[in-house]
């Protein structure tokens, strides 16, 4: 048992509540939270952990989309537009792959840890983050690992299958509390319906979580929507007759009765066509804004009452993988709200929410949830303007804590 005492805490339930001079006890999950004294009297043989003087303590954040196997990119890929992007990736991809070595990916993993997430969603499209991340995993952080499937050509839907099976089945051999294997079908336009059917059987005859990037730029709009654009001679470097596999309302009905995240969606107009029980949205604002002409119109999404959460993507489009920096990049992005509750609800957006989205009992300060939690160093501040001043000014944790056992970086 441990405890530890902070001057404020953010629980991250819907209200934000905010509270003062309290502590937690704690072993992997939340026991008790009360005065200092008082649980000290409770649990007098309890260790104390000791902090800084002014403290702000809040649920570790939960990053569901990231890419690691991009983690070398720098001046490498093209931004602007994302047919101009999605060459360079081609081009680039396998010089991009071989540098980005396992020191590499685990320095990012613990970078990410640094600044206050303790689990996160990998899309891993070849393989090489497993054993980084399975690495992470017995160090103590949670990660979901969603193998991709994709392809488009009928002729190579055996070596697919064959491929995606091998990658799933080697994280499958590290399954554990803290590493869990999960599916990403890529998108529509790049997954072949029997690749998608094949994986998605899967994934419900397993119960796994799923991912998959949809309605990310204009011309995959303009391509799902009406078949036509530049799209289409872009697929002809992958298949010689490109044709549209499904339209939207199409694809979204492959994922009915399965746990999904859709990525970026930022040309969505088929919200109720999602389930609110079983899917939600991840945003990453940082990422559209620099493959896309517009982002997510966020006061639309959450009207919709679908869980709207946030996600940097991975270095091959975005320049960092601190949630606290993702949450800065929207608070710039989204003008038409008040900046103070868009703040609370960015905090959120980058635990409770993502936490609901990865069924997760964590994401909030609450007795029995698990310990996954940070420690800030903050300044003195008026509760109201708390959340605000911790987005702009936070950068590092002075502590982390995964399962109750504090990260070492």
């Amino acid at each position: 048992m441990k405890i530890i005492y902070s001057d404020k805490i953010f629980l991250c339930n819907e209200k934000f509540s905010i509270l003062e001079k309290k502590a937690l006890a704690f072993n992997e999950q939340i026991i008790a939270i009360d005065s200092l004294e008082t649980l000290q009297k409770k649990y007098p043989k309890a260790e104390l952990i000791k902090s800084h003087k002014h403290t702000l303590l809040l649920p570790s954040f939960i990053n569901p989309h990231t890419h690691l196997e991009f983690s070398a990119n720098s001046y490498t890929l093209h931004f602007g537009e994302f047919l101009i992007w999605l060459k360079s990736v081609i081009n680039s991809r396998d010089e991009l792959s071989k540098e980005a070595k396992n020191n590499l990916i685990l320095e990012k993993l613990n970078w990410m840890r640094k600044t206050g997430t303790a689990t996160i969603g990998e899309i891993s499209s070849f393989g090489s983050d497993l054993k980084p991340c399975v690495k992470a995993s017995e160090e103590g952080m949670r990660i979901i690992f969603f193998n991709e499937i994709l392809g488009v050509s009928e002729s190579q839907i055996p070596n697919k299958k064959e491929d995606f099976l091998k990658r799933f089945q080697d994280a499958l051999k590290y399954k554990s509390e803290l590493f869990i294997p999960a599916i990403s079908i890529h998108s529509a336009y790049s997954t072949h319906p029997k690749l998608a059917k094949f994986a998605l059987d899967l994934a419900k005859k397993q119960n796994l979580l799923v991912s998959t990037h949809l309605l990310e730029s204009k011309v995959e709009n303009f391509w799902l929507r009406f078949a036509k654009g530049k799209f289409k001679n872009y697929l002809k470097n992958f298949t010689s007759n490109p044709a549209l596999f499904y339209n939207v309302d199409n694809f979204l009905k492959l994922f009915k009765d399965v746990r999904t995240l859709f990525t970026h969606c930022v040309y969505l107009k088929e919200w109720k066509n999602l389930d609110i029980n079983l899917h939600s949205i991840t945003h990453c604002a940082f990422s559209n804004r620099l493959l896309s002409t517009r982002s997510l119109n966020l006061k639309q999404a959450l009207k919709s009452g679908l869980n709207i959460h946030l996600g940097t993507d991975g270095l091959s489009s975005n320049i960092s993988l601190s949630m606290l920096d993702e949450m800065r990049a929207n608070l710039l992005i989204h003008k038409d709200f008040n900046l103070l509750e868009l703040a609370k609800k960015l905090i959120l957006m980058a635990t409770l929410y993502p936490a609901k989205a990865l069924n997760l009992d964590l994401g909030e300060i609450k007795v029995g949830k698990s310990a996954d939690f940070s420690l800030f160093e903050i300044r003195e501040c008026e509760n109201s303007q708390l959340p605000l001043q911790f987005i702009l000014n936070a950068k590092y944790v002075e502590k982390l804590f995964i399962k109750g056992r504090e990260c070492k970086f």
